[in-house]
């Protein structure tokens, strides 16, 4: 199972020019003892700032030119994670990584200070995701108005100072009657895994009922307005009968879809005619073609014979010319064969153009007779076109001037029809509503007669929740050598301790010490037990030596130093094994008493000496 929560590993102060104060903390106990001002104290107070608080660290000497805080945390998961927050600044930087890993360029979250539900990035919510719990609600009053849960809620169930360690107060409560409320709710949230999400919450009286009456007011100007409307519809369809619209609107629809099914036959025929007439015209453009290419053949026949009648024409007259010798072998030039040195031989001219002649006389006719067929093709397609252009032209005549305005009038009187049908639709349902806001006005009436009323919270605690709670107290106290121990119980109604038959407030400071000590230390212990939400984390200021600064009537000197030198470091002891049972958990405990020496090695254990030159001096170094 996963392990919510996270533990200090390193607490640091550091300022300009000035020695960098720290201290090193493990899982399981931790021990910082030494005498009064050694910055045990101080050290509490640094945490707490860095868990949000809004109270700054009490500046004491030693502090003076230190400025900026570090907290190295570790989550249970095994995420690393070093909050900064400089003293007096309202927000902290989250860098995942150790303190000495940090590096100029590392990027890092920036994170108010503050609590925000509705803004994320502040060090509650940062806390809160590791602690495994988002989005839970706390019942903040008796009329049950939420608040967010926030990890300032966690802070009295995990820190106790040196003052609230021997107050009366169940440590659960800030001593702020407020937050009285809220407290008991985060309590009940932490034992249970139960927030108050689903709790009903009721207003303020007052508010109620100005919020009632301004309901009220609304729905008597609904009301109003509603009427009025009825009645300006109601003369919009002055003469029409609701009961006789659907008939008459059912024969238009009839007739619009007739005509719209004759419209759609006849586009039909024309776009049939219409690829008619564009195959038509593709022929005539090919017939249109060819009478060019053909008659262009045509006259390159005719030049041909123009050109061949000179032929025949020029040797005819060359005929009638005297004879003379070869100009090249001198012998006479006769129309018998002759053999020439050069071999000249001459074709009878007059009888082969004559013959070319004839050949192209023929294919000229052919050619003529070719163009006369496509011509007639022509003329015949070109009536074809003129036919289809006038049947296109009557379907269109007949679709502009008889189907549309019917289509037209039709449409026209079915929109009015269909607009009054609307129109008493729109009444009918103006009068469901009437009828609901004068129901709805009623109960308003009812409820505003109502006395004003109160939610009647009870403990959500279970009994058995609390018989684990106190055994776990018991077992403590067992441990610890708590004497004369004979029962520990809770009182169901005041959620209060009671130690061997008497109330945890009725005893003297240094048992109430132990007591709320153990108290939260069970807490947690319960919740790792059943697998709920904490941080896994206690953090303790003296509580085994009483704090002496203020005195109650009620206590006695006596009272103040009767714990047992015995039962000290049996305390000490018995914490220092509870990483056995408990690995995931950590107590941090800043003490004056030192433990023995023989439990020393099982803790994480640092002393202060407050004397120069002896051990470690305090938190922060001294020159």
């Amino acid at each position: 199972m996963k392990t919510n929560g996270f533990y200090i590993t390193e607490i640091r102060l550091t300022g300009k020019n000035k020695e960098d104060a720290k201290i090193i903390l493990k899982k399981g106990l931790n021990v910082i003892s030494g005498a009064s001002d050694t910055g045990k104290t101080y050290i509490f107070q640094l945490i707490n700032y860095m868990f949000g608080s809004e109270d700054e660290p009490k500046a004491i000497d030693e502090s003076i030119g230190y400025s900026t805080i570090y907290l190295e945390i570790k989550a249970y998961s095994g995420k690393e994670i070093t909050l900064k927050r400089e003293i007096g600044e309202s927000t902290i930087h989250a860098y995942e990584s150790k303190i000495d890993e940090i590096h100029v360029l590392q990027n890092y979250e920036k994170l108010k200070a503050k609590h925000n539900k509705d803004d994320k990035d502040n060090i509650s919510s940062f806390l809160l995701s590791l602690t495994g719990i988002e989005g839970m609600l706390l019942r903040k009053n008796a009329r049950g108005n939420k608040i967010s849960f926030s990890f300032r809620h966690f802070a009295g169930l995990i820190m106790l100072n040196e003052e609230k360690i021997i107050t009366e107060r169940i440590p659960i409560f800030s001593g702020v009657p407020t937050s009285k409320t809220a407290e008991q709710s985060a309590f009940k949230t932490v034992l249970t895994g139960v927030d108050d999400s689903e709790g009903v919450e009721l207003e303020d009286p007052k508010i109620y009922k100005t919020r009632l009456e301004g309901k009220l007011e609304f729905v008597n100007a609904s009301l109003k307005k509603l009427k009025e409307e009825i009645n300006h519809k109601r003369e919009q369809v002055e003469g029409y009968k609701a009961d006789d619209l659907s008939n008459e609107i059912d024969k238009l629809m009839g007739v619009l879809s007739d005509n719209s099914k004759e419209i759609n036959l006849r586009m039909e025929q024309k776009n049939r005619l219409w690829n008619q007439e564009q195959e038509i015209k593709t022929r005539i453009l090919m017939l249109e073609e060819l009478q060019e290419r053909f008659k262009l053949l045509e006259k390159s026949y005719l030049s041909d014979l123009d050109r061949l009648q000179f032929l025949i024409e020029g040797d005819h007259f060359i005929s009638q010319l005297y004879d003379s010798n070869c100009p090249i072998c001198d012998n006479p030039i006769t129309l018998d064969k002759v053999e020439h040195d050069h071999k000249l031989h001459l074709d009878n001219l007059q009888i082969a153009c004559r013959e070319e002649s004839h050949k192209l006389d023929a294919q000229l006719s052919d050619l003529r007779a070719t163009l006369n067929t496509l011509q007639m093709e022509y003329n015949e397609k070109d009536q074809e076109v003129k036919f289809l252009k006038q049947q296109i032209g009557e379907i269109e005549t007949f679709i502009i001037e008889e189907l549309k305005p019917v289509a037209i009038l039709t449409k026209e009187h079915l929109e009015r029809l269909l607009r009054v049908r609307q129109i008493f639709q729109e009444i009918e349902m103006n009068e469901r509503r009437i009828a609901d806001y004068q129901t709805k006005q009623s109960e308003i009436m009812r409820e505003l007669s109502k006395k004003n009323q109160r939610v009647n919270f009870v403990n959500e605690i279970t009994k058995d929740i609390y018989d684990d709670l106190a055994n776990e107290i018991k077992k403590l106290l067992k441990g610890w050598n708590y004497p004369e121990l004979t029962s520990v119980t809770f009182d169901y109604d005041d959620q209060e301790l009671i130690v061997s038959g008497k109330m945890r407030k009725n005893h003297g400071k240094g048992y109430r010490a132990i007591l709320n000590t153990a108290f939260l230390i069970a807490i947690m212990k319960y919740t790792r037990n059943n697998g709920l939400k904490h941080p896994g984390i206690i953090i303790l200021d003296s509580p085994l030596t009483t704090y002496k600064e203020k005195t109650t009537a009620g206590d006695s000197i006596g009272s103040e130093e009767d714990i047992s030198l015995d039962m000290k470091q049996a305390f000490f002891n018995n914490l220092s094994d509870i990483n056995k049972a408990h690995p995931d958990v950590q107590i941090i405990i800043f003490e004056n008493i030192e433990p023995m020496s023989e439990v020393q090695h099982k803790m994480n254990y640092i002393h202060f000496t407050k004397t120069v030159g002896v051990g470690r001096y305090g938190f922060i170094p001294v020159d």
